[in-house]
């Protein structure tokens, strides 16, 4: 019993730690809430930022949505999470809810195994067969581009083929090229 009386103050400062943790966390929050559906005027008419349309996609936020598989779906590169935050304005990225509605900019997509930007689609097809013997250096954007002209094309090659993880390919695998 004494042992638990000498831990008692470092419980009950533990546990106030953890209140003004939550306060703060809740406070970033509702700021967040508020930066994302600012009201402005535009010429006497009242315009929502999440009506903004003039070529840029609305994205309405489901349960379980984070940025990274936002950008997955819309670019096919989580790499561009970090743009939809950008064009958004939001402070905290991890910060999203249900509800939302998020401005998914016009833009170049990023390649999803380096983040670098990279052209959708090339002329370039040298991949005809139904299959195709991963070599050393492949990756799934690069196997589409040549197999389809178009690196979006990599979830198609994925599905096919039942990958648990399309980030990890071994030379010398053979994978299924839908056609």
């Amino acid at each position: 019993m004494s042992t638990l009386q000498k831990k008692y103050p470092y419980i009950l400062l533990g546990l106030t730690v953890l209140l003004v943790v939550y306060l703060v966390f809740s406070g970033i929050l509702a700021k967040t809430k508020l930066n994302m559906f600012q009201v402005k005027k535009t010429t006497g008419t009242t315009t929502q930022k999440e009506n903004v349309v003039n070529d840029r996609k609305i994205y309405v936020v489901k349960e379980g949505d984070d940025l990274w598989h936002i950008a997955e779906a819309n670019y096919g590169s989580g790499y561009n999470a970090y743009d939809i935050a950008a064009a958004n304005k939001l402070t905290n990225a991890s910060l999203i809810e249900p509800g939302w509605k998020l401005v998914l900019p016009s833009l170049t997509p990023k390649d999803p195994t380096t983040g670098e930007v990279v052209p959708a689609q090339t002329e370039k097809v040298t991949i005809t067969g139904a299959r195709y013997t991963v070599q050393s250096g492949d990756y799934l954007w690069k196997i589409a581009l040549d197999a389809y002209g178009d690196g979006y094309a990599w979830m198609k090659i994925a599905q096919a083929n039942k990958l648990a993880d399309p980030n990890i390919i071994h030379e010398g695998n053979i994978l299924v090229i839908p056609r």
